[in-house]
C-alpha cells in the first residue's frame, strides 16, 4: 500500500515543480506552506487594491487642493498638497473672523447711523427752537440773548421794588394812590420835615432810658414780693406736702403687701421643699451616682445662712459643694436635678415632653450609655426629646435603647 500510494504520489507531481527535489515524507509541511502563500498573495492582491485607491484618492485630493488654490491665487509650486491644504484652511479661517468682523462693524455703522439720524432730527428741533428764541427776542445769537433776558430780569425787579414802595409809601400817608401821595407831599416843607424827625427821635431815645428803668425797678419789686410771700404759697406747699404723705403711706402699704406676699412664697416653698425633697434628692442621687458611674456615690444638703447648698459625696469619702465640682460634673449633676425634677412633676400632673438640646457634648462615651439608660427608663413616664448633631451619640442610643426612634432633620 505504501509503494502504491508512492507511485499516485509521483503521478500526481509529474510535470509540477515538485516532480523533483521533494521527498514524499516532506510533501505535508510543502502543502502547508503553498496554502499559507496562497492567502498571503490573496492579501498581498488587497493591499495593491487599497493601495491604487489610496493613491488616486490621493491624486484626486491633490488636484482638488490645485484648483483651490487656483481659485485662491496661490502660486503653483513644489509645495506638497498637504501644507498648500494647511494654509488655504488657515485663510479660510481668517476669512471667516473678517467676515464676522465686518458684519459686526456693519452693524455698529448702522447703528450709529441710525444714531446720527436721530441726532440730526433732534438738532432741528434744537435750531427751530433757537430761531424763535431769537425772534421772539429780537437778537441775533444766543450770547444776546443771555443779556436780553438779564435785563429783563433787571427791569422786573426794578419793576417789583417801585411796587413795593408806593404801596409803603400809600400805606404810611393813609392814602388810596399814588397820585394822593405825590400831591400830598409836593406842599410839604423838607427841611421842617427834618427838624421834626430829630426831635421825634431825641424824644424817643429819652423815652427808651426812661422805659429801661421802669423796667428795672419792677423787677426789683416783684423780687420783693417773692421773697415775702402769701398765704396761697403756704397753701400750695401744705397741698404738697399732703400730697407727699398720701403718697408715702399708698406705697408703704403696697410693700409690706408685698413683703408679706414673697414671706408667704418662701415658707410655701420651704414647706413644699421639706414634703418632696426627699424623694427629690433619693433620685438625683442616684441618677447622678449611676451618671458618673460611681465616682460620685449620692448628694446631700448642709443648712447655710439664708438657705441650703448642695453637696456631692465621692466615692473615697471626701465630698464637695456643687460650685467646686469640675464643668463636666456641674452638667452631670445639673442633668440628675432635672430628672428627679421630672420624675417628681409626673407624680402630680400629667407628664410634659422632656426636651435637652445637646447636653452630652462634655460627656464621654460610658456617661453617655449611662444617661441614655435613665432616658429609657424616663420614656415609661413621658415622652423624652434629644437634639443632637452627633453622630455617634445616635449609634449610643441605638446600642442601649433599641427601640429608640431617630429623626434625621434636614
Amino acid at each position: 500500500r505504501e509503494g502504491a500510494w508512492q507511485a499516485e504520489v509521483e503521478a500526481t507531481l509529474k510535470g509540477t515543480w515538485l516532480e523533483e527535489g521533494v521527498a514524499g515524507t516532506g510533501l505535508g509541511s510543502v502543502l502547508d506552506q503553498l496554502s499559507d502563500l496562497s492567502k498571503a498573495l490573496q492579501d498581498r492582491e488587497a493591499m495593491r487594491i487599497r493601495i491604487r485607491k489610496m493613491e488616486a484618492d490621493r491624486s484626486a485630493f491633490a488636484e482638488e487642493v490645485a484648483g483651490l488654490g487656483a481659485q485662491a491665487g496661490e502660486r503653483a509650486g513644489d509645495e506638497v498638497p498637504e501644507q498648500v491644504s494647511v494654509r488655504l484652511t488657515e485663510r479660510l479661517e481668517q476669512a471667516e473672523r473678517a467676515r464676522e468682523a465686518r458684519a459686526s462693524l456693519l452693524l455698529d455703522v448702522q447703528k450709529l447711523q441710525d444714531i446720527r439720524e436721530a441726532l440730526g432730527v433732534e438738532f432741528a428741533a434744537h435750531e427751530t427752537t433757537k430761531q424763535e428764541v431769537l425772534d421772539a427776542f429780537g437778537v441775533r445769537t444766543l450770547p444776546e440773548v443771555g443779556e436780553r433776558d438779564e435785563q429783563l430780569r433787571e427791569r422786573d425787579g426794578l419793576q417789583s421794588a417801585v411796587a413795593e414802595l408806593e404801596e409803603r409809601l400809600t400805606s404810611e400817608l393813609a392814602v388810596d394812590g399814588l397820585i394822593q401821595a405825590q400831591s400830598l407831599l409836593e406842599g410839604l416843607d423838607l427841611d421842617g420835615l427834618a427838624a421834626e424827625k430829630a426831635e421825634v427821635e431825641r424824644r424817643l431815645a429819652d423815652l427808651h432810658d426812661s422805659l429801661q428803668q421802669q423796667l428795672v425797678r419792677r423787677m426789683r419789686a416783684t423780687d420783693k414780693l417773692d421773697a415775702i410771700g402769701g398765704d396761697s404759697a403756704v397753701a400750695r406747699i401744705d397741698a404738697e406736702r399732703r400730697t407727699v404723705l398720701l403718697e408715702i403711706e399708698d406705697k408703704a402699704v403696697r410693700h409690706i403687701e408685698l413683703k408679706l406676699g414673697v414671706m408667704s412664697a418662701a415658707s410655701a416653698l420651704r414647706v413644699y421643699r421639706e414634703r418632696h425633697r426627699s424623694g427629690m434628692m433619693r433620685e438625683a442621687s442616684d441618677a447622678f451616682a449611676l451618671i458618673t458611674r460611681g465616682q460620685y456615690t449620692g448628694l446631700t444638703t448642709q443648712p447655710v445662712k439664708g438657705g441650703e447648698v448642695l453637696i456631692a459625696m465621692q466615692r473615697d469619702g471626701q465630698s464637695k459643694v456643687a460650685d467646686a465640682l469640675s464643668k463636666g460634673a456641674r452638667f452631670q449633676l445639673y442633668l440628675a436635678l432635672r430628672l428627679a425634677g421630672y420624675y417628681e412633676f409626673a407624680k402630680l400632673r400629667p407628664a410634659v415632653p422632656f426636651i435637652a438640646d445637646d447636653i452630652m457634648e462634655t460627656f464621654d462615651h460610658l456617661r453617655s450609655e449611662e444617661v441614655f439608660r435613665l432616658f429609657g427608663e424616663m420614656a415609661s413616664v413621658g415622652q423624652v426629646i434629644y437634639l443632637t448633631h452627633h453622630q455617634h451619640l445616635c449609634e449610643i442610643a441605638k446600642s442601649v435603647i433599641p427601640t429608640v426612634a431617630i429623626h434625621e432633620l434636614d
